[in-house]
């Protein structure tokens, strides 16, 4: 047993997790955080439900369209409708990456977004051929970028736990741009129970529930994607960081 049971259980409401302004940065496991993804994702389909605009940068090359489907569905909300307020940017090397998010502030201002997501900020920085200073130039430049931007817009980073020293140096300069940070750990193996820790050294857990999903949508994801797309339920539990199983 978890020693939850005591506790009250409501339904999570994700968008209470990102700040209306500034920048969240959520860090967590997977490659540069891609098990930590659906806090963002469910964020963006609450904003798209709701008739707002969301820009969503990839600096990873995973965006599947197909895990907005079910957030979308829950909410009542027409995929077409829903995913025509998504504006997608992709960057394939750093320097397209850099230009995406200085011309993002732009673009904003013309669609009035309501959020914007960098996921995988850092899996282009880390590339060998780009040469450590200029890669620390570039994440600087974009980071007072977004800076900027969070003042009318908030905005989400999306990185994975360190796997170098490098990359433990250049999460030194986003945390020193980020308004906030929630760090991500898996509290079993089975990847159930989620613990958040913020920069108060408060906690939250979330407790993971698999959904299931319609022959429909399991035929799309495998022409859409490489693996079985992670969809779930969620629940939050305040819990203080004596909980123990």
């Amino acid at each position: 047993m978890l020693g939850i049971e005591a506790k009250k259980v409501t339904q999570i409401l994700p968008e209470h997790l990102i700040l209306s302004k500034g920048i969240t940065w959520i860090e967590g496991p997977g490659y540069f955080g891609k098990e930590m993804r659906f806090l963002a994702q469910e964020t963006t389909a609450v904003l798209l439900s709701e008739n707002k605009t969301v820009h969503w940068i990839d600096g990873a090359h995973r965006f599947n369209p197909s895990t907005f489907f079910e957030p979308l569905r829950k909410r009542n909300c027409s995929l077409e409708e829903g995913l025509r307020r998504l504006y997608i940017g992709r960057g394939f090397t750093l320097h397209q990456l850099h230009a995406l998010i200085l011309r993002v502030h732009q673009e904003t201002v013309l669609t009035k977004a309501s959020l914007v997501v960098v996921d995988g900020l850092l899996a282009m920085f880390l590339d060998e051929q780009i040469r450590r200073y200029e890669g620390r130039a570039i994440l600087r430049h974009c980071l007072h970028s977004l800076e900027k931007l969070s003042e009318q817009c908030p905005v989400i980073l999306i990185d994975g736990h360190a796997s170098s020293r490098l990359h433990q140096q250049l999460k030194c300069t986003v945390k020193a741009h980020s308004s906030r940070h929630l760090l991500g750990y898996w509290k079993t193996s089975r990847k159930e129970i989620l613990i958040l820790r913020n920069t108060l050294d408060s906690e939250t857990l979330l407790q993971l529930l698999p959904k299931q999903i319609d022959e429909s949508q399991s035929r799309l994801e495998a022409f859409t994607s490489t693996g079985r797309v992670a969809q779930h339920q969620f629940l939050l539990v305040d819990s203080p960081s004596t909980q123990t199983e």
